[in-house]
């Protein structure tokens, strides 16, 4: 398994996460057949690092899981999407408790990746809905000759009044975002090291510490 991806700007605490990450080589707690770093709408992780009563998180997912789109932001409700996602992002904690008492006490939101315009004109009013797929698997925005792969990294750190032993979270993720089907979770604690995949239909997952 790939380590964790922490941009250069990000606080010292979350590259400290990554090494925390790395150190503990999250490898073996892994499917084989999983690839961390495929780009796959649906799809998202989320690393998390647990000591004492603070969470450290890192969450990496195509902006389509969230935002619906990957293209830049074109229309007024397509940027009010986008800053209504941000701040969500930077206030919600990514996982709680079942008493919900963690709280985000630093939080970074980065939305990159790539948009090319391959040559031509690109034709934005097609008479239907732009989020719309061909038959063929293809968006409309490929069609036209922009290819977009953009995600977000968001990182988070929460303080929790109490995480006690064999402690249950949950994930507000799939509750926000109906465009994501599955989140695979990895961490690291004083305990060891664990992952699990959550659904829209089970978002709760049980950390020894």
């Amino acid at each position: 398994m790939s380590a964790i991806r922490v941009p250069p700007n990000r606080p010292r605490s979350l590259h400290k996460l990554g090494c925390t990450i790395a150190a503990c080589s999250l490898a073996p707690v892994a499917l084989a057949t999983d690839n961390p770093g495929a780009h796959e709408h649906g799809h998202a992780r989320l690393q998390m690092a647990v000591e004492e009563n603070r969470i450290d998180l890192m969450l990496n997912s195509p902006a389509y899981n969230l935002a619906g789109f990957e293209h830049g932001a074109r229309t007024d409700a397509e940027k009010s999407r986008l800053a209504d996602i941000n701040r969500w992002l930077e206030t919600t904690p990514l996982i709680n408790t079942a008493a919900a008492d963690c709280r985000v006490t630093d939080a970074a939101v980065e939305l990159g990746g790539e948009e090319e315009n391959h040559g031509g004109d690109i034709h934005h009013d097609h008479g239907h809905d732009e989020h719309d797929h061909h038959e063929d698997g293809h968006s409309d925005e490929e069609h036209h000759g922009e290819a977009t792969h953009r995600e977000y990294d968001v990182s988070q750190q929460l303080e929790c009044s109490r995480i006690d032993a064999d402690q249950e979270f949950t994930s507000a993720l799939m509750g926000r975002f109906e465009g994501m089907d599955e989140l695979t979770v990895e961490w690291v604690s004083p305990s060891g090291q664990g992952s699990a995949r959550l659904t829209p239909s089970n978002r709760a997952f049980t950390v020894d510490n």
